[in-house]
């Protein structure tokens, strides 16, 4: 996926649709796993991509009492806080060590190219002791892609532009150790689909699922909302498929979850 995904982030983020609905009752598990996974003797903490709170409101109700922030206002508007900070990741407004924990749930498989190195840096210049993050598990990113139906741009629709695995979270933060890695929240075939069907589904009937009401393409910020005309042979990929989940189906993770502790930290 190219850095031209950075260019629609901010109307992404900001799209009042995005933000207030009801979570699932999955997100809400992960959070509540998060907030489980905080280590004691953190009390100072940040929450980097905030959102409209999830992981930060399961923190206040065990007692923490962290920083909101986030890249959009819109999202922030949904938290009660007097601790919003609105800003973007690669430029922190903290001095160095400024929290015991930094907390990033969600956050870095959203990270554009460009930025990604400068947030890391930024996430270890604030945290003092801790890092928790959380990412997709070993996520295949072509299942959701989106194709713009004016100028053919084809992108993740949901803007995640890696994918992580063990060894690349184990290894995330130099000069910290990770001490804890699970992998949460197991559900029934949640990947949906395999190789082949993937392959005949997007590029010979040119079906691609993913679509929404705050989807846009990264080229041409049209929406894409509208369900693809469905041919004869994107229905035998569906028949596909369908008999693909009968016959494996296996409880697969949806999440990593990793802490990390600065080396040498008291």
């Amino acid at each position: 996926m190219k850095d031209i995904i950075a260019n629609t982030q901010k109307d992404f983020y900001e799209d009042p649709k995005k933000w207030g609905k009801k979570h699932h009752r999955i997100d809400l598990n992960r959070a509540t796993l998060t907030t489980r996974a905080v280590p004691r003797d953190a009390k100072k903490i940040l929450e980097l991509g905030s959102g409209d709170g999830i992981v930060f409101n399961k923190l206040r109700k065990a007692g923490h009492d962290p920083v909101a922030f986030d890249i959009s206002r819109i999202a922030l508007k949904h938290i009660e806080s007097n601790k919003l900070i609105q800003g973007t990741a690669n430029n922190l407004p903290f001095s160095s060590n400024s929290f015991d924990l930094v907390i990033a749930c969600e956050v870095l498989e959203h990270i554009p190219n460009v930025a990604f190195s400068s947030v890391l840096e930024e996430i270890k210049r604030v945290a003092k002791k801790y890092i928790l993050i959380t990412v997709p598990y070993n996520e295949k990113l072509k299942i959701n892609y989106a194709c713009c139906q004016k100028c053919g741009c084809i992108f993740n629709g949901a803007y995640h532009v890696r994918s992580f695995q063990k060894d690349d979270i184990k290894f995330l933060f130099k000069n910290f150790r990770c001490i804890k890695m699970n992998e949460i929240v197991r559900i029934l075939n949640p990947d949906r689909t395999f190789s082949f069907e993937l392959y005949i589904r997007q590029h010979i009937a040119n079906e691609y699922l993913y679509i929404g009401p705050s989807v846009k393409c990264p080229l041409c910020s049209s929406l894409v909302n509208e369900k693809t005309n469905r041919n004869w042979i994107g229905w035998i990929a569906s028949g596909i498929r369908y008999i693909y989940r009968i016959f494996n189906r296996k409880n697969t993770p949806l999440w990593y979850l990793a802490v990390y502790k600065k080396i040498n930290a008291k």
